[in-house]
């Protein structure tokens, strides 16, 4: 059995640099210190594809946001993971700028691509080129109700199995970490926790290594994972195979 106090990072975490999350940097790591976690992941969206002042910030970001903020390191007592949320949908070979970033998170967002044309055979296409460039894959399950014009409704199916499986073998074979994520569990929009829970039962078959991510839009939610916490005792997923743990 896990609980909270085991829980030493939050890997997934956003600030108002993503337009829709609305903690600033140090709002968030002052709620991870309020936590007693000794990591920080800042995970905000790529706009690789937005105004000229975007990309000069990504830019910056890329380069410099773990070495800057660690330079106070023993003022917040914290270490914060340089790193961003990639989506599926974006170019995968900007390897210059990914080697820069620590944790290189990407997955499926219906935000910015035409969703409905998008199949489950795409989709795998995609992980299947991110997994030589990143070194985690976020919440798997999200969205996936909504993919090529809604032909898989809310419940499992096999295609959804046999995807889930595909994507976790992908994972393993390339040390890939999966992500818990607390938003999806919490939400449950379509079903999202069966979902989760029948992946993890393949991942943990399989010995794969996870992660707990808060998808932290306010600095609130930073560091908390009951949901999580609770689907993994129940599975009794190994401790020495959660990173959020084992850092």
């Amino acid at each position: 059995m896990i609980s909270q106090s085991d829980i030493i990072a939050d890997l997934h975490t956003h600030t108002i640099f993503s337009k829709h999350a609305y903690s600033t940097v140090q709002e968030n790591i002052t709620a991870a210190r309020n936590m007693n976690l000794k990591y920080l992941a800042i995970t905000d969206h790529v706009y690789n594809d937005g105004t000229k002042l975007e990309i000069k910030n990504e830019s910056t970001r890329f380069k410099y946001f773990e070495k800057e903020i660690n330079s106070n390191f023993d003022e917040h007592k914290i270490y914060i993971f340089g790193g961003a949320e990639f989506n599926i949908a974006q170019r995968l070979d900007h390897w210059n700028k990914l080697k820069k970033l620590t944790w290189r998170p990407i997955g499926l967002h219906g935000f910015n691509l035409d969703i409905k044309e998008v199949t489950l055979e795409q989709l795998y296409k995609g992980f299947e080129s991110a997994a030589k460039l990143h070194n985690a894959f976020a919440h798997i399950e999200r969205e996936l109700h909504k993919i090529d014009n809604r032909r898989y409704g809310l419940e499992l199916d096999t295609d959804l199995k046999s995807f889930f499986s595909e994507i976790v073998t992908l994972a393993k074979q390339h040390n890939v970490f999966l992500e818990v994520n607390e938003s999806s569990l919490r939400n449950d929009e379509a079903d999202y926790i069966q979902k989760v829970k029948f992946w993890l039962q393949l991942a943990k078959a399989k010995n794969c290594y996870i992660y707990l991510g808060s998808d932290a839009h306010y600095s609130s939610r930073v560091g908390k994972f009951p949901l999580s916490i609770d689907l993994i005792n129940d599975l009794d997923y190994p401790k020495n195979l959660i990173l959020n743990i084992i850092l």
